[in-house]
């Protein structure tokens, strides 16, 4: 299902293309979620959790801002990597689900995450401090969204390996102060 919603959209999948791409049945799939809409904020918040945990570990792995916004594209990298799908899913669908999260849920939010990072970067005297920090922390984790959307199209003329110091750079020449 995570696959189609991506690559066709959740309005244009239907439960009989999730079922036939799985091998289940669709009455099988309505024995475990009573609708694609319940399947799809599942696969929102599982994806959306691991996403956030690995972010937030990385960003507060590191004693400085540097080594913190290195672990962080590195974790992106890694989660492009290992999921493309879900990365996408989860941020093609945020406006979508993110209301519809538990507070449980909404209590994790990457956005805040980044929002610590450069602020920690601001008290450091490594992030500028004449633009406003939800301002920086938008178009930081914007940057991230699209470079994700590029790499899915296969845009990239490197592997992802070979351009996340570009990125990384980019990052920090956006923010830097």
């Amino acid at each position: 299902a995570l696959h189609l919603f991506v690559r066709d959209g959740l309005c244009e999948t239907s439960i009989r293309d999730i079922a036939r791409e799985s091998g289940f049945s669709n009455p099988a799939l309505f024995k475990h979620f009573e609708s694609k809409e319940a399947l799809a904020v599942y696969l929102f918040e599982c994806c959306y959790l691991e996403l956030f945990h690995q972010l937030s570990h990385a960003m507060q792995s590191g004693e400085c801002f540097a080594a913190r916004q290195h672990a962080a594209v590195s974790a992106f990298m890694t989660a492009l990597e290992r999921d493309m799908d879900s990365v996408l899913f989860v941020q093609e669908s945020l406006r979508h689900f993110w209301p519809k999260m538990p507070p449980s849920v909404r209590k994790s939010s990457i956005l805040g995450e980044v929002y610590q990072l450069l602020e920690g970067g601001r008290k450091e005297g490594a992030v500028t401090g004449s633009i406003e920090i939800g301002l920086l922390a938008n178009a930081w984790i914007g940057t991230l969204q699209q470079f994700a959307r590029v790499c899915y199209f296969g845009s990239l003329p490197q592997p992802l390996p070979a351009v996340a110091s570009a990125l990384e750079e980019l990052l920090t020449r956006m923010v830097r102060a």
